[in-house]
């Protein structure tokens, strides 16, 4: 284990950091971030804590600096301290919950939350409640988010949250409170697209589908107007990572190499999160979640800012060993005893390649859905950020298309080296399916595995409330619901050789 606040690197030349201000420190940290250059960043932070070890302001980013080079044990260590020296500062306490919840320790962010909400802080009442549905604490999330609606019926994400923890009934609702927030004129673009999204699920629940569609299309619309976004970039890089890395050779010569390590991926809203929740409810697995350590590693080893096409060329000619040892360290320094770690971060399709030959002890399980119910799945969906592809029917048919091959490409090159989970064969056949991704994953079987709803771990995904439900088969051809309005996808698709029926 590194000791905390090392000086490593160049950075052991430089005289004293004494007498240094800690905007100085923080202004040359990002400045080498803003170039790529996390280690050094990290390094600069280290300095700076290690020169003003008391001074509460340098922490947040310094917490932040050793995230992005994966130490994340001294991560963690370094937060606590920041809870400690924040204990009576509102402000850094709010922080420090912010990043609780970012290295997934809600249980942490939730009693600071609940602490600031005594005097009824609104933001720290919402973020509470937001917590409280990542660790499954349904009932009372549902308490804290209705009554912050109550006193401000236009908190657009606080009813978009609200309409997303149940399924609502036609004799309990929240669509005529929705309706009349919505005809406020003076509501801002991005509180009047959440509006839509609520109202869309809320619809859809009481089988009210041509008004579902109906808000869902203006949501997605007003979203889609925000963006700066060409599909065609993405495509052009999808092309390039098959390009690119079409070859095995040269792989890591030690084939348990990555035996740790599950990777679960798919498009979002494809039962990633099902599957995750599943294996991790094995006695001997765990999940770090939707962690960005994989892409991180990689613009870590390149040490500094490069575009999308050079990043895919160079990595497609780095050793596989460093690649592993790079990947491998960062889930090293997660505290965890379990012997399997779980990476669900669903663009981690694009690094397969590299997995590969890279980590040919690694598992990787593709979740795979039907086209029209994963695009629509995504469609209706609000994210949090990324997916930008997802808020256009037309977007979403050219990324799929483009996806599509890539998911080919990779099958062909890779072969049983990935498998590919369908998402309803799962569902229908859960007891031979569910035995099968164990064994996948080196696992035998558990009967906990089976109960995976009632997993405590936290979610926070889009699929936080749903995963804490016994397993369902409706979401299966849900699409079919929307038939007619999909009609313009489905021909698109289609047209792009994706096969529906």
């Amino acid at each position: 284990m590194r000791p905390f606040f090392i000086v490593e690197g160049p950075m052991l030349a430089e005289q004293s950091h004494k007498n240094k201000q800690p905007a100085e420190f923080t202004q040359r940290a990002n400045e080498a971030l803003k170039h790529g250059c996390f280690t050094d960043a990290a390094a600069i932070m280290r300095q700076a804590v290690s020169s003003r070890p008391d001074h509460p302001d340098l922490l947040p980013l310094a917490i932040r600096t050793l995230i992005y080079v994966g130490a994340h044990r001294e991560a963690n260590h370094l937060l606590d301290r920041y809870a400690q020296l924040s204990s009576n500062d509102d402000r850094h306490r709010g922080l420090c919950a912010e990043l609780y919840a970012l290295v997934q320790r809600q249980a942490e962010a939730v009693e600071i939350y609940r602490a600031l909400a005594v005097n009824g802080n609104r933001d720290a009442r919402y973020n509470l409640g937001v917590n409280l549905l990542a660790t499954g604490d349904l009932a009372e999330a549902e308490q804290v988010l209705e009554a912050l609606i109550v006193e401000d019926p236009a908190d657009a994400q606080a009813q978009l949250i609200l309409s997303g923890l149940r399924r609502v009934t036609a004799d309990r609702n929240h669509i005529e409170r929705l309706q009349q927030a919505l005809r406020s004129q003076r509501l801002p673009a991005m509180e009047r697209v959440k509006l839509h999204y609520a109202l869309g699920k809320e619809f859809e629940d009481i089988g009210e589908f041509d008004q579902a569609f109906r808000h869902f299309q203006l949501g997605a619309d007003g979203r889609r107007g925000m963006l700066k976004y060409q599909v065609e970039t993405d495509q052009k890089t999808l092309a390039l990572i098959a390009g690119y890395h079409n070859s095995l050779e040269p792989i890591h010569t030690n084939a348990a190499v990555g035996q740790e390590a599950v990777f679960v991926f798919g498009l979002p809203r494809s039962g990633t999160t099902l599957v995750d929740r599943i294996l991790s409810s094995h006695s001997r697995c765990d999940s770090f979640g939707e962690i960005t350590d994989l892409p991180m590693s990689l613009m870590v080893m390149a040490g500094r800012s490069l575009p999308k096409e050079a990043l895919v060329q160079e990595t497609a000619r780095w050793a596989p060993e460093a690649i592993a040892s790079s990947y491998l360290g960062r889930l090293e320094s997660f505290d965890s005893s379990a012997e399997k770690h779980i990476d669900k971060t669903p663009l981690n399709f694009l690094y397969a390649g590299l997995i590969a030959r890279s980590m040919p002890g690694a598992t990787m399980i593709w979740m795979e859905r039907h086209p029209l119910d994963a695009c629509f799945a995504m469609y209706k969906t609000l994210f949090k950020m990324g997916y930008p592809f997802s808020y256009s029917l037309e977007d979403l048919a050219d990324y799929y298309i483009a996806y599509d091959r890539l998911k080919r490409h990779w099958q062909e090159m890779l072969g049983d080296r990935i498998r590919i989970q369908s998402y309803e064969k799962l569902v229908q056949d859960f007891d031979s399916e569910a035995r099968a991704l164990a064994n996948t994953a080196g696992l035998d079987w558990e009967a906990s595995c089976g109960e995976f709803h009632k997993n405590r771990s936290t979610v926070a995904t889009a699929s936080s409330a749903q995963v804490r439900q016994p397993l369902y088969q409706r979401a299966v051809g849900h699409w079919r619901n929307y038939e007619e309005q999909l009609t313009p996808l489905a021909d698109a698709l289609r047209a792009g050789g994706i096969e529906l029926d």
